[in-house]
């Protein structure tokens, strides 16, 4: 399979993820669904892990780095995503998510002295204002009720907490960056990350329902461990797999570009979905955050 396809393929699951548990996210509440989802997810991922044995190259010493990427990359970051993804659907999610890239170069510069190119300057800009745009004027009026556009409470409260996942997710990365550079295997990396994160989650329950002002606990549908299962296989499985298949067997910022277009992927899943056209908004913005990423790269 050539690396592009299998990196379009990563993108296309974690679209079709974000599609399948809209509904559940909404009733169940951003913490509590991103805590199931991933008691389900750090059993998968151990499963596979313990099957590939890849653990050589992690050392004890990456303890600590790991440990901060699982705290601030997943509690912090996938709790903020799930959230804003409850209060403002997945598309302006996935969108709002695409502004980690900036913030990860950012830190990049900051951290470990890496340059930042004129040109990825240019991508930072293009990306905020791709964001900026698609959240301001990409909501087809004729889909505003739906599950998949409707806007719970304010939509300032919601692009927050997306920010808050973005930002999450670009210092989980960081964090983790040293212990990758020393040739630890990514997909290991991922189980530790999540077997640090998942009972971290379940401590933190009750403050982080409170913090996040999560719907009163509804009752759990068998539809909704479907759901999660499948939204979990799409994304940490497949979608993870994918991406790695296509960084290890080609270009690692082609692939990473191609398997950031899931916000753009996600517009023509969404008009299947819904049956209505996504506004020219969404498809202009969401087109200009990829381009952004791509000047990035």
């Amino acid at each position: 399979m050539p690396y592009q396809i299998a990196a379009l393929l990563a993108a296309t699951c974690w679209a079709l993820s974000s599609l399948i548990l809209a509904e559940p996210v909404r009733r169940l509440g951003g913490p509590r669904f991103c805590r199931l989802r991933m008691l389900y997810v750090s059993v998968v991922l151990l499963v596979i892990s313990v099957f590939r044995n890849q653990w050589d190259n992690i050392e004890f010493g990456d303890l600590g780095l790991l440990t901060l990427s699982a705290i601030v990359g997943l509690v912090v970051g996938d709790i903020g995503l799930f959230t804003a993804m409850a209060r403002i659907g997945p598309r302006r999610t996935s969108v709002l998510f695409t502004t980690n890239a900036p913030l990860a170069a950012l830190g990049g510069v900051l951290l470990f002295d890496e340059t930042l190119r004129s040109w990825a300057l240019l991508g930072a800009v293009l990306t905020v204002g791709g964001v900026m745009l698609a959240i301001n004027y990409g909501t087809n009026q004729n889909a505003q009720g739906s599950i998949f556009e409707r806007i719970d409470g304010s939509l300032k409260i919601g692009v927050f907490w997306a920010g808050v996942g973005a930002f999450g997710q670009a210092a989980g990365a960081l964090a983790a960056k040293p212990v990758l550079d020393h040739g630890a295997d990514t997909l290991s990396v991922a189980t530790l990350r999540v077997l640090i994160a998942t009972p971290l989650m379940w401590l933190l329950a009750k403050p982080s329902d409170k913090l996040a002002q999560a719907p009163a606990k509804e009752k759990i549908l068998r539809t909704d461990w479907v759901r999660l299962a499948a939204s979990g296989t799409l994304a940490m499985v497949l979608g993870m797999s994918f991406l790695l298949y296509a960084i290890g067997r080609g270009d690692t910022g082609i692939a990473s570009i191609l398997g950031g277009t899931t916000p753009v992927i996600m517009l023509p899943l969404l008009w299947i979905a819904t049956r209505r056209l996504p506004a020219l908004g969404a498809w202009v913005g969401a087109i200009l955050s990829i381009i952004g990423i791509a000047f990035m790269m």
